[in-house]
């Protein structure tokens, strides 16, 4: 959680609040922030999916992943996965990361997958639910 949550673990109450979030994503709009199996062990090792930016329009791929694997491609093979489906399941002309701005790692998967720094933005200006963040758009358009 380095790089998520000014580097805080979630409260119990912010992660059922997540979950919700994403339950309802699932539900009403057929994607979400899901587990993130690691294939030969069976284990979950972290986060990754799609979910609506704010009130951008955009939607937004992420990735979070343990410790454990970092440095195994996982991030970039999640996150490449995300984006086909962006483009070519749901046919979606764009699609965005947004990444706290000392987290180079994620930086390097978002430029491998062709995404392109954009700007500096804060979540207020992004509609997003926490306002106060502070975060390096990317994006991608087709």
């Amino acid at each position: 959680m380095r790089y998520i949550n000014g580097g805080c673990p979630l409260s119990e109450d912010e992660i059922d609040a997540a979950l919700a979030r994403q339950r309802r994503n699932a539900s009403e709009l057929g994607y979400c922030m899901g587990a993130l199996v690691e294939k030969a062990t069976g284990q979950v090792v972290g986060v990754a999916g799609m979910q609506p930016l704010g009130t951008t329009g955009d939607l937004e791929i992420g990735w979070w992943l343990a410790p454990r694997v970092w440095g195994r491609g996982y991030a970039t093979e999640a996150g490449g996965a995300a984006k086909s489906h962006v483009f070519e399941y749901l046919g979606r002309k764009r699609v965005v990361a947004i990444i706290d701005p000392p987290n180079e790692p994620s930086k390097r998967v978002a430029l491998r997958l062709g995404l392109r720094f954009e700007r500096r933005a804060t979540g207020e200006e992004l509609g997003h639910r926490l306002p106060d963040i502070v975060v390096d758009l990317f994006g991608l358009e087709t």
